[in-house]
């Protein structure tokens, strides 16, 4: 069966979309085919595939095929396909676009036909599960790599993820973080973001390894950790980074930058305690894929 889809990224961390209404796909079709076409050596390759129904229904397959239900880096994938195609137009409310997911609404605030806001709700401490706010200063904590103490930050903000500030760990000793990491916190999958601040209200990041919502909560943990270590800015503009970038490298990759996706705002609201994303999905190719399956029986 042949599959078109759209391959779109948020700050690198890619997704392939498949418009519904352009299919006969059978339900029970959906995990097989999300874990044929994500494999990135026999298929095309992404964090997740992203169904999209003319009705802006959304489901979401990760690479082994299970569903997943909270990835903002896919949301704003499909709200950027959604205002394109005008599937957003349906809905009564011109202003947001309104993804249905299995487990409710996903409402994003159109800013401009590249920039859309949605909220990600309040950070927690990834320790004790409190609720965290600005002046939460114990969720601060020093752990040790390669005999040195490290100050981190960990929340739970839709994933588990630690941040830590590039001053504390050089890049030679952030992987040892990242095992030491997931060693302490075996709980669940739990990620590790790097980040920098490159200029006021600016900050460069990396990770390891991509989750399907690494973007968004990479970005927010970092901005929470910068925030409750001393820095009065609750907003800034986040850059996601490979290697070790000069700024001047940095600068660069922003004015090619043509489509906003490789950066992402985060704010981070005083009256309700909420963190916000804005920012954009970038296309970067389209093509079809051949999805192979004994069982033609499935296909509608």
């Amino acid at each position: 069966m042949k599959l078109d889809f759209y391959k779109l990224h948020l700050g690198g961390n890619s997704f392939l979309l498949i418009d519904i209404g352009k299919h006969s796909i059978s339900t029970n079709a959906l995990s097989p085919i999300a874990r044929q076409i994500c494999d990135r050596r026999y298929g095309v390759g992404a964090s997740a595939c992203i169904f999209l129904y003319p009705d802006n229904f959304v489901r979401i397959f990760l690479p082994n095929g299970k569903e997943h239900f909270h990835s903002y880096d896919a949301f704003f994938c499909a709200a950027r396909y959604s205002f394109d195609s005008g599937y957003f137009l349906k809905t009564a409310n011109k202003d947001r676009i309104t993804l249905k997911t299995p487990l409710g609404d996903r409402g994003f605030y159109i800013i401009s036909p590249r920039e859309f806001k949605i909220s990600l709700g309040s950070p927690f401490s990834l320790t004790n599960g409190a609720r965290i706010d600005k002046n939460s200063k114990h969720s601060i904590e020093t752990i040790r790599i390669n005999n040195k103490p490290v100050c981190i930050s960990g929340f739970h903000i839709k994933d588990d993820i630690v941040a830590v500030n590039a001053k504390e760990v050089n890049i030679s000793s952030f992987f040892d973080l990242y095992l030491k990491i997931n060693n302490v916190f075996t709980q669940n999958k739990t990620y590790l973001v790097y980040y920098r601040e490159v200029a006021k209200e600016a900050m460069s990041i990396r990770t390891i390894k991509r989750g399907p919502s690494t973007s968004c909560i990479s970005a927010a943990a970092s901005l929470v950790s910068s925030v409750l270590s001393g820095n009065p800015e609750t907003a800034s503009v986040f850059i996601f980074e490979k290697g070790s970038p000069s700024l001047y490298t940095q600068e660069i990759n922003l004015l090619e930058d043509f489509d906003d996706s490789r950066k992402l705002t985060i704010l981070w609201e005083n009256e309700t305690n909420e963190l916000f994303a804005i920012g954009s999905a970038g296309y970067t190719f389209e093509g079809s894929f051949d999805y192979r399956d004994g069982n033609i029986k499935n296909y509608e």
